[in-house]
């Protein structure tokens, strides 16, 4: 309580603000600068400054503030008469609201307000200047604060859209280059963690084992890696006091950034108001390929990423790797088939059956034996790799964009010439009554939707040659990678996921083989057929007009899936 009226208007308390829309480069704008103007009018103005409430690194657009609140507060409750701003833009950008407290709020508890800048005292402010003057001054503040979040906003998005990396904080395995604060570079303090997580994946462990194993280790999460090398960060949230979880190793697996790609604008604000964060659909992120050093393949990442779909723990423990683990199923329901282990005369049996059989007895058993699988899937898989390297040879003998060429499109082009040629020619008919205006109507609505069906098919096709041509670019080095298996001794967990998606299994025991980049073998293959095929009509026209020279043709027949009594492979 105060003793007197006098000293009660003395009592003051001064509030400063700044932010990064403010420009915290302006000294203007400074907070020492603030404190500075404040204390220089109070002492000439007879104030005495009990407090200062700070919020240093917090937007004018809103009044959620933590010192603000607190200042607020301690007025409700008469600790102080006056409060004292450099001006209105430091008090709050939102003019509805900032007019709500200067022009309700204060005057009804008592509250003095001076903006110094703006030369507003509430004491002895007319009408004019608290109804009129103040709310346009409060309403160009307000429509600053809008104009500059969407200036920040447009240029994050020509940012992101070149690639550069703008968020506060690094993902985990990678720091921000010290030359260039939009582009990172790999951590090598935790990028053997990232490498280390991908492998247990494709060693066939669950994402909750990676967590135990890496809590078992000791690893820091994320976070907690963050924050021992001084950030103070908000990135992954992590359970059990900061403990590795699963849901944080599957963020890491499917995460792009470790393959060289950046994903960002994956949440927008509602407003310049309201900095709440609403979550985008994945088709509206910004996407951009090979912007940084990559730490994991996109081999490796795209199958890390399948087994993480297919998550079933390891049956055999950490110390021991199912080869087969997440790749078998059964072929008549689709389920996964799981592990089973029984002792017989002291010998150990192992076999695989059907989960669902297991579990609801709803399917039949599909019962096989893993030594047998073993031997059946080495045996496929040097069939395939005989088939790949073959393959590879007749490969390196094709002319790419030869082949590749789509033969409709000059006809399709051409076609296009004689209609827009057509359609010209139509006006000249209907000038010389050679048509009516129905039918000149009539004609140009055929021609023109003719166009729009050619320009469609053009482009189509156009575009698919492209794909396809880079598919076949992309994935032609795919088939030297087979080849390193090809002196593999015996098949392991690595060898397997890395050139099989699945394993399906019958009733019967055949065994039905599905390899990764199975349509991309497909096209090169399509490929050297045709090779063949027009390799095979230049020697037939050749000897038609050769004679007696006994030529010879060669030509290979067509892959067909190789039968084993309990084995089948499929190339697609």
């Amino acid at each position: 309580m105060f003793k007197n009226n006098a000293n009660k208007e003395n009592i003051a308390v001064m509030y400063l603000r700044l932010s990064k829309e403010d420009g915290e480069k302006i000294e203007s704008n400074s907070i020492s600068n603030q404190r500075e103007i404040i204390n220089s009018y109070a002492k000439r103005n007879k104030f005495v400054i009990v407090k200062e409430y700070v919020d240093d690194g917090y937007s004018g657009a809103n009044f959620d503030r933590p010192d603000f609140k607190q200042m607020i507060d301690d007025a409700y409750n008469k600790k102080f008469h006056t409060i004292i701003v450099k001006d209105l833009s430091r008090f709050g950008r939102d003019y509805i609201e900032a007019g709500k407290f200067i022009q309700r709020i204060f005057p009804e508890n008592g509250i003095r307000f001076i903006s110094i800048n703006d030369n507003y005292d509430s004491k002895s402010a007319d009408i004019n200047d608290t109804h009129l003057i103040l709310p346009i001054k409060n309403f160009i503040n307000d429509s600053y604060c809008r104009d500059i979040s969407n200036k920040v906003k447009s240029s994050q998005k020509i940012k992101r859209e070149k690639g550069d990396f703008i968020s506060a904080f690094a993902p985990y395995g990678y720091k921000k280059s010290e030359e260039n604060k939009n582009k990172l570079v790999v951590d090598e303090q935790a990028a053997p963690n990232i490498k280390n997580i991908f492998d247990m994946k494709l060693l066939g462990y669950s994402s909750k084992a990676i967590a135990d194993e890496l809590n078992r280790l000791g690893v820091l999460t994320p976070r907690k890696y963050k924050e021992s090398q001084g950030f103070k960060c908000n990135g992954f949230q992590n359970i059990k006091g900061g403990n590795w979880s699963a849901k944080t190793v599957n963020r890491i697996i499917e995460n792009e950034v470790y393959i060289g790609n950046t994903l960002q604008g994956k949440s927008i604000t509602l407003n310049y108001k309201n900095k709440k964060q609403i979550e985008k659909d994945k088709e509206e992120w910004i996407r951009v390929e090979d912007t940084h050093e990559a730490i994991i393949s996109k081999e490796i990442f795209a199958i890390a990423n399948t087994m993480v779909k297919r998550d079933i723990n390891n049956f055999r423990g950490k110390d021991k790797i199912d080869i087969f683990t997440g790749m078998l199923f059964c072929k008549d329901c689709g389920s996964s088939l799981i592990r089973r282990t029984v002792k017989y005369k002291e010998r150990e049996k192992v076999f695989y059956i059907c989960s669902k059989y297991n579990k609801e007895k709803a399917c039949s058993r599909h019962s096989i034996k893993e030594e047998t699988l073993i031997k059946a899937v080495s045996k496929i898989i040097k069939s395939y790799i005989e088939f790949n390297e073959n393959l590879y040879s007749k490969v390196q003998l094709i002319d790419i964009d030869k082949n590749l060429k789509d033969n409709q499109i000059p006809i399709l082009k051409r076609e296009k010439d004689m209609t827009e040629e057509l359609l010209s020619s139509l006006y000249i008919d209907l000038k010389e009554d050679v048509i009516s205006k129905e039918e000149y109507q009539l004609f140009k609505k055929n021609y023109m939707e003719k166009l729009t069906k050619l320009d469609e098919s053009i482009e189509y096709r156009l575009k698919r040659q492209e794909d396809t041509k880079y598919k076949i670019d992309k994935n032609k080095s795919w088939i030297i990678d087979i080849n390193r298996y090809k002196n593999l001794s015996e098949i392991d967990r690595l060898s397997v996921v890395m050139l099989i998606d699945k394993i399906f299994i019958s009733e019967d025991k055949t065994i039905d083989v599905r390899f990764n980049h199975a349509e991309e073998l497909s096209l090169l293959e399509d490929m050297t057929k045709t090779e063949n095929i027009e390799l095979k009509n230049n020697i037939l026209a050749k000897k038609n007009t050769i004679k007696n020279k006994g030529q010879k043709i060669i030509t290979t027949g067509k892959n067909k899936s190789i039968v084993s009594s309990e084995s089948e492979v499929c190339y697609g």
